[in-house]
């Protein structure tokens, strides 16, 4: 498990990038070859890389081939990499993999926010406090029952297309139940992610996450969901970070 000391200092936390998609992702650029990453953050002066590919319903358990493969092709480096994987929470204690699969994991990322994904379970009430509601039950589920290590774009309401402004998600949650949630998964050793492209997309709300966070003592964990490898380097986004959190 992957769970570094608490600092809320970004100059520090942008050295650890624990989300990077390789091009076993179908969503990454055929440039992510898994070694080209490695390179690219070595010569940003990271200290540490998760490599988390999507999992899929159509072929539960992939992850664990494709850590497999990671592993015979990675070759030795000054940044430690942990071979991970983006988990996907589809519904409210649904998940996509067997617990055996996410086990095996370097660095178990879990996602309760793919909403635009089609077995993505929908809330029955689809406002959006009913959306927000949605997401906190999830990811109350999966801090009841995997064993996580961080969770990817928290709350973010990017994916949910029901609505011309998804900032009407993030306000709709109550400053209680964020601190609520994020205690009882401070208390599993579970992080939560700044993931640059939410914050960044939606600055208000990430300020107030970020404050919480601060209060209830959680672990942050900054990964910028990277594609291209123009992405891998998570210290470009230190500036913007501290402008929008601190």
């Amino acid at each position: 498990m992957f769970f570094h000391e608490k600092t809320y200092d970004i100059d520090e936390l942008v050295r650890y990038n624990t989300h990077i998609h390789t091009h076993f992702s179908g969503c990454a650029k055929p440039e992510m070859q898994v070694n080209d990453i490695v390179k690219t953050a070595e010569e940003a002066g990271l200290k540490l890389i998760a490599l988390t590919d999507h999992d899929t319903a159509d072929k539960p358990n992939i992850v664990a081939d494709f850590r497999k493969q990671i592993l015979s092709e990675l070759e030795e480096s000054k940044v430690k990499v942990l071979v991970g994987a983006e988990l996907s929470c589809c519904g409210i204690g649904k998940f996509v993999n067997d617990i055996s699969c996410d086990e095996q994991m370097d660095y178990k990322l879990y996602t309760m926010n793919h909403f635009h994904v089609r077995f993505w379970d929908q809330p029955e009430d689809k406002t959006p406090r009913g959306f927000a509601v949605q997401m906190l039950k999830m990811a109350e589920s999966v801090v009841d029952m995997r064993q996580a290590d961080c969770f990817a774009h928290p709350f973010h309401a990017g994916y949910i297309h029901n609505f011309d402004d998804p900032h009407e998600v993030t306000r709709a949650y109550k400053d209680n139940e964020l601190g609520d949630i994020m205690e009882k998964a401070n208390n599993k050793q579970i992080a939560w992610e700044l993931n640059t492209g939410a914050v960044m997309s939606d600055p208000e709300f990430y300020h107030r996450y970020f404050q919480i966070g601060k209060e209830v003592g959680c672990v942050f964990n900054i990964g910028t969901d990277a594609h291209r490898l123009c992405a891998v380097d998570s210290t470009q986004f230190a500036e913007r970070l501290k402008e929008i959190l601190y």
